[in-house]
């Protein structure tokens, strides 16, 4: 993003290199952004009054208006949906001169005024429709109404311009046949639950056209809504946006058109759901072929670390990297011998990609991980297998056929590591089968057995994102047992007393089937004692130390935290320091009893109480690369602890240093410089 504009928010950076020119261009002249979707700049609206684009329809009403009045009328431009302007400036001047489109002399000058200040007020009113119109954007949701409804899988269609109810309804044939519904296109209407459709303005030609096609396709539900997204925060606002916030609206980007709140309501650790769209650069700026040939030139990438090169041949999968450093030449004799690509953790060499993990992380409160996979033509890297990962994958090019697979048993349903390689034997019959066209995104729970592979004549470039590894609730439990164990063997005497000496032979391997009172009475104080540590221990330190623990995890892994332009100008990355002519330096910063301070970030710290003492966990300073460095933290002072936490629970506020509660106004100072000289705080105003 250029250096003269400070950027808008972290969600606007996924454009940045393409849309900094043309944010800078309209803020040069009075133009305002008022929505926008996937991060791209659909409409504009001019800071004067606009002139509204009118139909034929208007425009010949119009004209036999003036003719009644025996006046001239100079024609509009039609409306083709276009972002082309007319130029209002001609029109007010015959208002003012009482020319073709006043009525001249009848008209004095109050009349005159009257009308034009009705003219614009209608013409801004048409713009203002006529821009709405453009940020909604249709989508056609098909859900298959033959399968039980745990069973149900989704399929998102985003439509393109002024499609034809035939196009619509071949597009709903399509997905719902892959989802499994019925391989018969003939099926009469009255097997259809909904047969319904309701159609956009863009196709009403055809709307009779398309119930009869889409009813006796398949047995379908289909309906359209609108999208529509929230302004990204103003120049003004980023000194006070919220990352959680930022982040749920990222991850809304990524689901457009479903909703967040729908996907966690249905999708979530349950069933896949495949976003199907019509617009091949939706996530183009993250990652492509040609960006991966740089990124290998400009980076010292090894192979195994950064690089894997993998097969998937008669039912063998293998790993065939050299040695060494990964280059262009050495990578890309394997991918014309039909080897798959997998780049580890790439985000760490490509911005954009960093930027959108790097924003999500803050609204799961985890490692948003990357890998990419880059596919030659009829090929298969991987073999079946299920991850213990949330899995979303991104569409980048070409096309792959993907197939997922239900759990083979119980236990492996959201699993907490990931499986081993199974056979085609072992799966069965796939429960979900599309191909991933650009711009397409398809989510699956882990436990959820997949494999996919090159269409015949198309390379494939993905990216998976994964999210919420280990964050179930056995994994806070395992924190959090050991904690109540502690707590109520300090607290209870029996719990310290040493066992009977003959329990060595009632209990253990070879004396499970030992059927005596002895091992009876041996089974029932040792459940007396775990009611005991259940019972005696407080639940709510135990949890809360508990969270702090797991918590440390997410510092521990997480990305460092993307520094904005603005924020520079706030935080210690953009201080610069000097030297006087006795060669002391100097800082460019001075924080005051007066100054506002906040955290940088929702989740830049953790207070934690371990080892009695209290330390700050933070990942300002963590790499890029997973888990390079050990985790951070700061040891502070027990009275300080409160302060933190008034910090903490005041974001996104600022919140005044003389606000901080401690004794000491120079306490207070020094906590404060402390925190902000690592990067954990930002200054409301900029500092220099």
């Amino acid at each position: 993003m250029s250096g003269t504009a400070e950027p808008i928010s972290a969600f606007a950076a996924y454009n940045s290199g393409k849309q900094s020119k043309r944010f800078q261009k309209l803020a040069k002249k009075g133009n305002s952004l008022n929505k926008t979707i996937g991060g791209k700049i659909k409409k504009k609206t001019v800071g004067r009054a606009p002139i509204p684009v009118y139909s034929q329809k208007k425009n010949e009403a119009s004209d036999r208006k003036q003719k009644a009045k025996g006046v001239k009328a100079k024609p509009l431009k039609k409306n083709n949906k276009t972002n082309k302007r007319v130029n209002l400036k001609p029109h007010i001047e015959e208002y003012k001169e009482g020319s073709s489109m006043s009525t001249g002399s009848r008209l004095n000058k109050l009349k005159q005024k009257k009308k034009l200040k009705s003219f614009l007020k209608q013409f801004e009113q048409e713009e203002k429709d006529d821009l709405e119109e453009g940020y909604n954007e249709e989508y056609t949701w098909v859900q298959n109404v033959s399968l039980s409804k745990d069973e149900q899988e989704i399929t998102v269609l985003l439509p393109g311009d002024n499609l034809t109810g035939k196009q619509i309804a071949t597009s709903v044939s399509k997905v719902a046949l892959t989802n499994g519904a019925t391989k018969d296109k003939s099926l009469k209407s009255k097997e259809v639950s909904k047969s319904a459709v309701r159609k956009s303005p863009a196709s009403a030609k055809s709307k009779k056209k398309t119930v009869s096609n889409v009813s006796d396709a398949i047995p379908t539900i289909t309906k359209t809504t609108n999208v529509k997204f929230e302004p990204l925060s103003s120049k003004t606002n980023v000194i006070r946006m919220n990352s959680i916030t930022e982040g749920k609206r990222t991850f809304e980007w990524l689901l457009n058109p479903v909703k967040v709140e729908d996907f966690f309501a249905k999708y979530w650790e349950s069933k896949s759901c495949f976003i199907k769209r019509r617009q091949s650069n939706y996530f183009s700026h993250l990652i492509s072929f040609e960006a991966i040939d740089q990124m290998l030139l400009q980076n010292h990438l090894e192979f195994t670390k950064n690089v894997d090169v993998t097969s998937y041949k008669n039912g063998e999968r293998e790993t065939l990297n050299p040695e060494g450093r990964a280059l262009p030449p050495t990578i890309w004799e394997h991918y014309d011998q039909g080897c798959s690509i997998r780049l580890l953790n790439p985000q760490a060499f490509l911005p954009n990609l960093y930027t959108l993990n790097s924003t999500l992380q803050e609204y799961f409160h985890c490692l948003v991980g990357a890998n990419a996979y880059l596919t030659p033509p009829n090929s298969q890297g991987f073999a079946p297998h299920y991850d213990d990962i949330e899995a979303f994958v991104l569409q980048i090019e070409g096309r792959k056929r993907w197939k997922l697979y239900k759990p083979r048993q119980p236990e492996e349903i959201l699993p907490r590591f990931s499986s081993r390689n199974f056979s085609q034997e072992e799966i069965g019959k796939p429960l979900f089968e599309e191909v991933l066209q650009p711009g397409d995104i398809l989510y699956f729970p882990r436990g959820i057995i997949h494999q996919a592979k090159t269409e015949p004549g198309y390379h494939s470039l993905h990216l998976t994102l994964s999210v919420y590894q280990k964050q179930s609730y056995a994994d806070l439990l395992e924190k959090m047992v050991p904690l109540m164990l502690e707590k109520a063997i300090n607290d209870n005497l029996d719990l310290r007393r040493g066992l009977p000496l003959q329990c060595w032979h009632l209990a253990g391997i070879a004396h499970s089937s030992h059927g005596s009172k002895e091992r009876t009475s041996l089974e029932k104080k040792i459940k007396q004692l775990l009611n005991k540590c259940m019972n005696s221990v407080d639940l709510t330190d135990v949890m809360d130390s508990a969270f702090d623990q797991l918590a440390k995890k997410y510092h521990r892994e997480a990305l460092p935290p993307e520094i904005l332009e603005t924020e520079k100008l706030r935080t210690v990355y953009g201080s610069r320091s000097r030297t006087n002519e006795h060669g002391e330096c100097l800082c460019d910063y001075e924080i005051e009893e007066r100054t506002n301070v906040r955290l940088l970030r929702a989740n830049i710290l953790r207070l934690v109480e371990e080892e009695g003492k209290m330390r700050i966990y933070y990942y300002a300073d963590n790499s890029k690369l997973f888990c390079e460095y050990e985790p951070t933290f700061i040891e502070i002072k027990d009275t300080q602890a409160a302060s933190v936490e008034v910090l903490i629970k005041s974001y996104p506020e600022y919140v005044s240093v003389s606000q901080l509660p401690m004794k000491q106004t120079e306490e207070k100072i020094d906590l404060t410089q402390a925190l902000w000289e690592r990067g954990l705080l930002m200054f409301e105003k900029p500092f220099n």
